[in-house]
This record gives structure tokens, sequence and C-alpha cells, in this order.
């Protein structure tokens, strides 16, 4: 590979473009050679402190100029970067820390406090960096990058760990996701070619999702990789979004979840905006309805609409354009995730690793030079997922068509088994979502006296509607098979999101799951004493 060290295609634009505006955050603005000598200012002083190449930095901030700066800067030193959820909770932020070996965390001032709370537990931590001033930390990341010193050399080794990115922290003990410098360059040269950003220097790309996150790193690394220039969104406001949209001229735009396009479609002051300029929106994590795209495509009428799966342990995975055309059609295509990206290898097995037929149901694994080379400290963990041959477990229930499309069908732990028969979360829930009452919903699986297992559908419905089980009923039986159907409906007012945009199902899995498998136990238990008496 031409590159061995992920900061070298930003580098590389910092000589090429020194003008050009790299960065945008609210009023902050900076050109690709500000940014360049930030990042070096800041190699320099993390190497004053000692830190040297393979030593993990963990950081703490939103989305923020800061958070670019200090990532290429610990790539260019040969650290290995450690970003963390600015949401977690000061016990869960030691606990990631220590994890990872982290020999320094750098936190953003507003975060001191929760930093000051768990200091104490963290006895192989030696460095405690603030952005801000705290009167108990006076090493300060303005102080490191203030001193000019000697320029670094680039460090320069492609299969060293570049990232540790945890994931999984929903389901059981966080997982950190080893990524070396090649195969973040693989992903790197994919979005590029799948996204066309790397086609033009000209693109101006709006990020409203978490930068410490695998995708919202994904895309600003590209951005910066293509000379583009990136607009860091810290949260979501429409009104926000549309005056940068207007006053940047923006051409991509990464929002998730896709909700959150629809929330910007429905915006009162929309009409007031200028967004010709948007040729692209990218999303992903979620259901994406024909009532989603044609309204998408309503409100930027001159882009185009990206979608995708992915995960953190695979780096690439999927992309599909989805057309106004496919949504006025219904094309089945809608319904899946794309077809694999530049660089990938996708099949569909059984549990013995044998090839599937399309339209078989079965596990989705993955190969690419842009995957994960294990879980770090966690062999037994990373055992079970990857293949010494590069063949990666996603842990989804997929199937795949002859055109090479392919379809989430569940995760293989949320499969439902009713009365015998496989039911796939993903196939109802995209069913129901596409029901005019129904905002977003999750399907999960029950106890139940009759089926041993029968589907639920938590909804949450748009505002002024109504929805009942039979009619929900009625609905699917158009698209599902009846033992598909929901035979169970809740409903909630809002459903909690982690950072990738995705619903949180694990909460509501445990309350509904505990309370009718109870339901089911006093049932039997009174089925047999009437049997006794």
């Amino acid at each position: 590979m031409f590159y061995q060290n992920v900061c070298e295609p930003l580098l590389l634009n910092v000589r090429r473009y020194p003008d050009k505006t790299a960065l945008v955050f609210g009023q902050e603005r900076y050109t690709y050679e500000q940014l360049g000598r930030w990042v070096d200012r800041i190699a320099a002083g993390l190497f004053r402190l000692g830190i040297r190449p393979g030593d993990k930095v963990a950081y703490l901030f939103p989305n923020c100029c800061e958070l670019v700066a200090l990532y290429y800067a610990i790539q260019k030193l040969g650290a290995v970067a450690v970003p963390l959820n600015f949401r977690l909770i000061p016990r869960e932020v030691g606990f990631l820390t220590q994890n990872s070996d982290a020999v320094a965390l750098v936190f953003a001032g507003e975060f001191a406090e929760k930093v000051l709370g768990i200091r104490e537990t963290l006895a192989q931590v030696k460095h405690f960096i603030c952005a801000g001033t705290h009167p108990d930390f006076p090493c300060t990341l303005e102080s490191l990058a203030q001193e000019a010193g000697e320029e670094l050399p680039v460090f320069q080794q492609e299969q060293a760990l570049s990232r540790i990115q945890f994931t999984g922290g929903s389901t059981g003990v966080p997982k950190g996701v080893m990524r070396t410098h090649a195969a973040d360059l693989t992903e790197l040269m994919g979005e590029l070619m799948y996204s066309g950003l790397g086609a033009s220097a000209d693109e101006v790309v709006l990020i409203q999702c978490p930068l410490e996150h695998h995708g919202g790193h994904s895309w600003f690394t590209a951005v910066l990789a293509s000379g583009s220039t990136l607009v860091i969104c810290d949260a979501f406001s429409p009104e926000r979004i549309l005056r940068q949209i207007q006053r940047e001229r923006v051409t991509y735009m990464l929002l998730l979840p896709p909700s959150t396009y629809l929330h910007l479609c429905e915006y009162p002051g929309l009409k007031d905006y200028d967004v010709s300029s948007v040729r692209m929106v990218q999303s992903s994590a979620g259901c994406t309805t024909p009532e989603v795209i044609l309204r998408i495509g309503e409100a930027f009428p001159n882009a185009d609409i990206y979608y995708g799966w992915g995960q953190t342990e695979s780096g690439l995975g999927t992309t599909l354009v989805l057309t106004r055309e496919m949504a006025r059609t219904n094309d089945p295509r809608i319904r899946s995730v794309g077809r694999p990206m530049p660089f990938v290898e996708m099949r569909i097995v059984d549990e013995q690793w044998n090839d599937l037929p399309p339209g078989q149901a079965g596990e989705a694994v993955i190969r690419s030079p842009a995957g994960m080379s294990g879980y770090y400290n966690q062999p037994e963990q990373t055992e079970k997922v990857l293949r010494a041959d590069g063949w990666l477990r996603t842990g989804d229930m997929m199937t795949v068509d002859r055109d090479g499309y392919y379809y989430l069908l569940s995760r293989v732990k949320n499969m439902i088994k009713s009365g015998g028969e496989n039911v796939f979360t993903q196939e109802v829930e995209m069913v129901i979502q596409e029901h005019p009452s129904v905002a977003e919903c999750i399907v999960i699986g029950v106890a139940d006296a009759r089926f041993g297992e029968a589907v639920m559908a938590i909804v949450q419905l748009r505002p002024g509607r109504t929805l009942t089980l039979e009619e929900l009923q009625e609905h699917c039986k158009a698209s599902l098979s009846s033992y598909k159907k929901p035979r169970y409906l809740a409903f909630v007012d809002k459903f909690d999101r982690d950072d990738a945009g995705k619903l949180r199902r694990q909460d509501l899995c445990r309350k509904y799951q505990a309370q009718y498998k109870a339901a089911v136990k006093a049932q039997r238990q009174s089925d047999n004493n009437k049997k006794s008496i």
C-alpha cells in the first residue's frame, strides 16, 4: 500500500490545499494548513510527555474540532487512538480506559468532573489532559499545542494498531475492536470509491452523527482524505443544519438515524432555506421505507440517497442507492441493504459454514482487508467470530438474491422461534414500518403458552394516530405469512437510541420477555391446579 499511516492522506492535502477550509464547527474555521500545524504540535506535545508508538491514548469529546486534531496527532505519533462515547457514565469511562491499557486520557473541559471522580481508580493512566482549564488538571491540550518544537516524522507501519474502537456495550461486556492502519486505509479507499468523494476535492460534507463512533470516524477521515471541507454538527437541530447547508453550500450530508431526515423534512421553515447544493444524503442503521425515500427526495430534490450496512468489525459493508423510482414502484431492493462495497467479499452460510443458495436464510460472513484484527485482550471472543482465513461472522441473519443484493433479516440472537417456525425480526419490522400510523417499531419474541414464543410489536405511533392489534395484523396479512404476524402489541412514547442511531432493544426485550414468561408460568400453574381438582 502506498500509505502506511492513516494520517498521511490528510498531510498530503495540507501540502496540496494549504489555504482551503478543512474544518467548520459553528464559528470556528480551520484551513488545511492550520489543521496540519495543530496536529503537528499536539503530536510533539504528546511525545514530550513520553507517549510513544504503541501507547494507547483514550479520549472523551463531543463532536468538535479538537477531536479531529487529536486523532490525527495520535496517528502521526504512532500511538493508538481509543475513542470513548462521551455519554458514558464515569464507571463506564473508567472500565474502558482500563481495559484498553490507556496511558493517557484526554477529555473536554465539560467532562473534567466526570474524570475527576474516577481518576484514583486509573492507576495505569500517567497523563490526564484537559481541553480547557481546570484546577485539578494542570496539563491541558492547549499547552501541549502551544509550544513549537521539532516536527516529528510520521510513524510508518501499516500493520501496526491504529485504533481500538469499543462496540457491543448494549449487549454485554464491550469489545475493543482492533483496527490497523492498513485496515483503516482500506476502509478509506472503499468509502471514497463508493461515495464518489474521491473524485473531487470540492465537496462540502456535513456530519451530525458522533465522530467518536465508527461510522462518524469513517466519514470524517474520508472527507479529509479527499481534500474536501468537513462541517461538524454537535447535535441535531433542524434550523442549525439547514442554515449550515445554505451558508456552506453543503453537497454531502450524513445524519443518523433515518428518522432524523424525516424530522428535517417536517421542519416548518424548510422552504426558507436553499438546499439545492445537496447531492447526496447518507443514512443507515434502520428501516428505510418508500415514504421516507420520497419525503427525502422531495426535500432535497437534487440528492441521491445512499443506504448501507456495516460493522465496526468489518470496516466496510454493503451499500445501495435508493431512487425515487424504486420508492414509487415499491422495488423489492428497497428492503435490501445493497451489494458489497469495494474490497469486500460476502457469503451466506449455515452453522457448519456451508454456502447457502440465493433466497435461503443464514448468517452473513464477510472478508475484507478493511476488517478488524481481533478484539483487544479478548482472544476467546475473537476466536468465536474471526477465522484464520479472514472470514468474519457478522451475527446477522441475511439472504442474498441472484443479483447479489443482501437482505437483513435479524440478528442471530434476535431470531424468534414461533410454533417451530423461524421468524426474522427485521422482516416483520419493515412491514410494520409501512403502516401509516407507525413512526418506528421493534419486534421481539415473548413467551406464549400456545406457540412457545410469539411475535410482539413495540410501536411508537405518529402524532395523532391510533392502532389496534387487529388493524396491525390485517396490515401484515398482505406481506407476511400468518405465523409471522404480531400476536401482542405495546406502545412507547419514544424509543431510546445508541450513538449509532440504532434503537435500544435490550431493555425492552428484558422487560416484556420477563413479563410474558411470568404470565405463561402463571397460566400453566393455574391449568395444573384445575386438572388436580
